[in-house]
């Protein structure tokens, strides 16, 4: 993808989604806990503190030519694998708290970007 000039991998551009995310979520009052946390089971983009909940974040990026929102591409094959990798993140690092999963969603592109915060966007 090109983006302003510059040619983005698709790796690339996802840290740059989650760089993104990353500011928002700042604004909006979370603390950010790890990035990019991996296990066995997959990765979870953001792992934060919001009041006394610990939120696992997931970051979907899309353009405006994408026939999918982004929110609508973290289907039920992807709920159930981030569930996982939060179970064995609680269970790994000893953690009893509260948790939910939010969902950033970034749609647009550099001159005209839209960024969304679904909190509670699935349950387990």
């Amino acid at each position: 993808m090109i983006l302003g000039g510059i040619n983005l991998d698709t790796r690339s551009l996802g840290r740059m989604g989650e760089e993104l995310a990353k500011l928002f979520l700042e604004k909006e009052g979370y603390q950010i806990i790890e990035e990019n946390f991996w296990c066995r089971y997959g990765e979870i983009d953001l792992i934060a503190k919001e009041e006394e909940y610990l939120v696992f974040v997931e970051v979907k990026l899309s353009n405006n030519k994408s026939y999918m929102s982004p929110q609508e591409k973290v289907d039920y094959r992807k709920q159930k694998k981030l569930e996982q990798v939060a179970r064995y993140y609680l269970s790994n690092k000893q953690v009893e708290s509260d948790f939910r999963f939010d969902v950033v969603a970034i749609s647009g592109d550099k001159r005209d970007r839209e960024i969304e915060l679904f909190k509670n966007a699935f349950y387990c």
